[in-house]
């Protein structure tokens, strides 16, 4: 069964006129996600096809973003408290910062969940080629399910929902 993509649009970090969430999305909702490798701010290394089993929601997000330093900065109470025991992986990924930026940046937010780097925007590229904040849930078999795009805090708990929906 195909769930349908939800994309709520708002105002973009990065303004660009000629582009839209759609035209920037490398990837498809039934789609397998295409698989990566993750170093983690922590030195660690994850593989999204390690994850499978598991709902995973896939979080890009740049430190200069206003609506991803929101949704960041809540992520422990609203995402990481809520789907502790649960079987879904939240992870967030930075995308072209360096491990040091990185490291001081969310030492200074008090960010205290794993962060994976993409300071090549790599990882990135595979599915998008502008716009954050950007989620992607992806089901126990790790097919792409839900997608996001530029969306705002509000609908923070509506990507939630369908995360566990999926999860259960």
């Amino acid at each position: 069964m195909l769930i349908a993509s939800v994309m709520l649009l708002a105002t973009s970090c990065i303004k660009d006129e000629k582009h839209t969430g759609d035209d920037t999305t490398m990837v498809s909702i039934g789609q397998k996600a295409p698989d990566f490798t993750v170093e983690m701010l922590g030195g660690e290394k994850i593989a999204l096809s390690d994850l499978q089993g598991d709902v995973v929601l896939l979080t890009f997000w740049d430190p200069q973003c206003p609506t991803c330093q929101q949704v960041m900065d809540v992520a422990q109470e609203r995402i990481v408290e809520r789907i502790k025991g649960k079987k879904i992986n939240f992870l967030p990924i930075s995308r072209g910062y360096t491990k040091e930026y990185i490291a001081d940046y969310c030492a200074s937010r008090g960010y205290d969940f794993p962060i994976g780097l993409d300071p090549q925007k790599t990882i990135y590229g595979l599915y998008a080629t502008m716009y954050v904040p950007r989620s992607f849930i992806i089901d126990k078999q790790g097919v792409i399910r839900h997608l996001y795009v530029e969306y705002e805090l509000s609908a923070l708990d509506a990507i939630l929902a369908a995360t566990e929906q999926l999860a259960k």
